[in-house]
C-alpha cells in the first residue's frame, strides 16, 4: 500500500520551506511513493543507506557539519535504530528528524495482521520515552505542515533527534 499522495505532497513543500535537501532512507513500503517523489524533485539529494545504523549516522553526520538531514524509514527499522538514534542524540547532540511509517497504530490499514502490528504501538513509544528521544505522532493531513516545522524546530533547538511517526490519514489513503 502507498502513502497518501496528498501527504507526499504536503511533505515534499514542508521540506523545501524549511531548506531540507537531504533525505537519508532505508526504503520499506509504506513510504516508498514519499521516497520516489523525493528521488524525481531536483531539490533533493537521496542517500539510499544499507542498514539502520548507517542511516542514522549518515543523517547524524551531515547534520552535525552543518546540514540538517531526515532519515525516512518504516518503524520497525526506527526500532532497529533507536540505540543509534540515543547515542547520536546524548553523546553527539545531533539534530535530524526520522521520519517513521508508524505501523500498529490505530487506524492501520497496512494489512500486517493486527496482533503483529499491535506490537510496534506496544514497543515503540515506550522505548522512544525510556531513551529519551523526543516524539510525535502525525496522523491528519491538515496537521502534517506544522507538526514538520516543529520537528525541525525541536531537533535544532534541542540539539538531538526528534521522531515523526506518520500514522492514520498520512500514511494510508
Amino acid at each position: 500500500m502507498s502513502m497518501d499522495q496528498e501527504s507526499v505532497a504536503i511533505i515534499t513543500e514542508a521540506l523545501k520551506a524549511e531548506g531540507i535537501d537531504l533525505i537519508v532512507t532505508l526504503p520499506e513500503e509504506p513510504t516508498s511513493s514519499l521516497i520516489h517523489a523525493l528521488r524525481e524533485d531536483a531539490f533533493f539529494t537521496i542517500v539510499d543507506a544499507a542498514s539502520e545504523g548507517s542511516g542514522i549516522a549518515a543523517a547524524a553526520g551531515a547534520s552535525l557539519s552543518g546540514r540538517t538531514a531526515v532519515f525516512v524509514t518504516g518503524v520497525a527499522g526506527m526500532l532497529v535504530g533507536t540505540w543509534a538514534l540515543s547515542q547520536v542524540g546524548t553523546i553527539f547532540g545531533a539534530p535530524m528528524v526520522v521520519m517513521a511509517s508508524y505501523r500498529g497504530d490505530f487506524g492501520d490499514s497496512s494489512g500486517i495482521p493486527g496482533s503483529q502490528s499491535l506490537m510496534f504501538k506496544q514497543v515503540c513509544e515506550p522505548l522512544l520515552k525510556a531513551l529519551q528521544l523526543p516524539y510525535l505522532i502525525v496522523d491528519r493531513k491538515d496537521a502534517l505542515k506544522r507538526k514538520m516545522r516543529d520537528a525541525v524546530f525541536a531537533c535544532r533547538d534541542f540539539e538531538k533527534p526528534v521522531v515523526m511517526l506518520l500514522a492514520g490519514e498520512v500514511l494510508y489513503p
